[in-house]
């Protein structure tokens, strides 16, 4: 990561100088409500995660052209630290790409800063490099020089592209916000500013409508959103978008008015790529059959949003509602399987996203219903969604990471410590102290511990009073999944096994007295062995 911390230089931009316009007072004024309205509002929206299509702040409109802006001049209670709450961060992240938008977002940052509004004091520009173009070094210098002028710190985090399926440009767009969000944890900013006008929310949702997207993805770009990138348990980062109803013109006649110097990306010229064919021939061919498009398109948007936003809150409520009485992060199929199929696939998306698992295409969600509810037999259950399987077990659907096969032996040698790291197995095998039934730690200590996988035909017998059976026959009916198992290792001793994961000793070799041993496995992740007291089908 490059920093450019230069002294202001001494000729400030023209737009320091020269009379401000109408137009400019909208662009200042679109940018001051959408900051200081985020500063100052309840913290459960300010901190929020993901909440897509709501605006905490009014938005400008680039048809008050002609009327008086007020609050432009003069900072708000807000802007003087007198709103927020105690303890809000309102440090500023400008991404800042040196393209006409961005540029306009930094240098109108800028004079709302030199006119003592608080909450532009402190400014941080991020340059993201993405290392796709011949002249990323230069555009990254570029950046730094116009930051320096303006007395502004700037950053350039450079990003290693990764493909997606949805392709190159997604993969910029998820590196990229990825750095600025993590750039703003690391600077303590509370919020991260796009320069996204109403003609790229034109093209976004034009773009989802050639990909047969649903409301949420008509919806298109909030103008505000809880980041949904970065490091996980970091700091809340909101991504604000203050010119969403402002189209490019305005934009560009700013960059114009005052000769801000700009780069040019090649790449927006290409053709090839889909957003670039339908900002060159699709818009101006749609303002060409009809002259109010864009105001038209706005408001179906809008409404859009709002058909989104609170399908996205029924499908929250249905999703707690399966998801009461079942074991952390599971669903209940007998509730789902009550729902229309409309509202199914609503609840299934819901928990998919709240798992982080990227939407699957409908064909496959309508698959994944029809067997959770109608087809496989239990535990035979298997439909991949990204790096997640969907399992099915006693009425319950559940996600697994596959890759739980069986493991290799490993073995041990216990000295009398309170625990034993297996990284091999993912977790922890533990001596805890018991006066109840345990081993003897002398006969613990006599010979090497053995942690296997199972092989079949293992037996056990964890309880005194019923005989020795198959594990298979323990594990059902203690309702761990067949799935499961795999992870769960078996521990023998001078080749007689006396603890399985999941089950327990077997009482033969287990005695009561002060001083004993009891052993316990702590897997990496938190395993169905509870599954039996909230039993809501039949068994495996």
């Amino acid at each position: 990561m490059a920093s450019s911390r230069k002294p202001p230089a001494k000729h400030k931009p023209d737009s320091a100088f020269l009379p401000e316009s109408t137009e400019d007072r909208v662009l200042l004024s679109a940018l001051q409500r959408a900051v200081e309205g985020a500063v100052s509002a309840p913290r459960s929206l300010a901190d929020g995660r993901g909440q897509g299509g709501s605006d905490p702040a009014p938005r400008a409109d680039i048809r008050l052209l002609g009327c008086r802006c007020g609050g432009v001049g003069s900072p708000s209670p807000a802007a003087a630290g007198e709103g927020g709450g105690e303890g809000v961060r309102v440090g500023l992240v400008l991404a800042y790409s040196g393209g006409p938008d961005s540029t306009a977002l930094l240098d109108l940052a800028c004079r709302l800063r030199d006119r003592g509004h608080a909450a532009f004091q402190s400014l941080l520009a991020v340059h993201v490099h993405h290392g796709l173009q011949d002249c990323a070094d230069d555009w990254a210098e570029h950046c730094a020089a116009q930051c320096a002028a303006r007395g502004v710190e700037c950053v350039v985090r450079r990003v290693a592209v990764a493909w997606r399926a949805r392709g190159v440009e997604a993969g910029a767009r998820d590196a990229r916000y990825g750095a600025l969000v993590d750039a703003a944890r690391k600077r303590g900013a509370a919020f991260v500013l796009t320069a996204h006008h109403a003609d790229d929310r034109l093209e976004t949702f034009l773009l989802q409508w050639l990909r047969g997207a649903g409301p949420a993805g008509l919806a298109g770009i909030a103008a505000a959103r809880g980041a949904e990138y970065g490091e996980e348990g970091g700091d809340a980062v909101q991504v604000l978008r203050p010119f969403l109803d402002v189209p490019r013109e305005a934009m560009a006649n700013y960059v114009a008015r005052y000769g801000l110097a700009t780069i040019d990306d090649p790449s927006n010229a290409d053709t090839r790529l889909a957003r670039n064919a339908i900002r060159a021939n699709v818009l101006p061919q749609l303002a060409a059959i009809r002259s109010g498009v864009r105001k038209s398109a706005a408001r179906s948007i809008d409404l859009i949003a709002d058909a989104a936003e609170l399908v996205q809150e029924l499908g929250a409520e249905l999703l707690q509602w399966c998801m009461d009485g079942a074991p952390v992060d599971m669903l209940r199929i007998d509730r789902l399987a009550t729902l229309t199929p409309t509202r199914q696939a609503l609840v299934l998306r819901a928990w998919l996203a709240r798992a982080g698992v990227e939407a699957p295409p409908r064909a496959r969600l309508r698959e994944a219903l029809a067997q959770a509810i109608e087809g496989a037999p239990e535990g035979r259950m298997r439909i991949r969604f990204g790096r997640q399987e969907l399992r099915r077990h006693r009425g319950l659907l559940c996600l697994r990471v596959p890759g739980a096969d069986a493991r290799g032996r490993e073995r041990l040698l216990w000295r009398g410590e309170p625990e034993l790291p297996v990284p091999s197995w993912g977790g922890v095998l533990r001596f805890l102290p018991t006066d109840a039934a345990g081993f003897d730690p002398d006969w613990l200590r006599a010979q090497p511990l053995d942690l296997r996988s199972r092989s079949g035909g293992e037996r056990l017998k964890p309880h005194p009073a019923r005989p020795s059976k198959h594990l298979k026959h323990w594990y059902q009916e203690r309702g761990v999944p067949e799935f499961d198992r795999a992870a769960l290792p078996l521990v023998w001793r001078d080749d007689r096994l006396i603890y399985a994961a999941g089950l327990g000793a077997d009482v033969r070799f287990v005695e009561p007295g002060a001083g004993r041993i009891r052993i316990e496995w702590t897997g990496a992740e938190d395993l169905l062995t509870s599954v039996s007291a909230a039993h809501f089908g039949p068994g495996s």
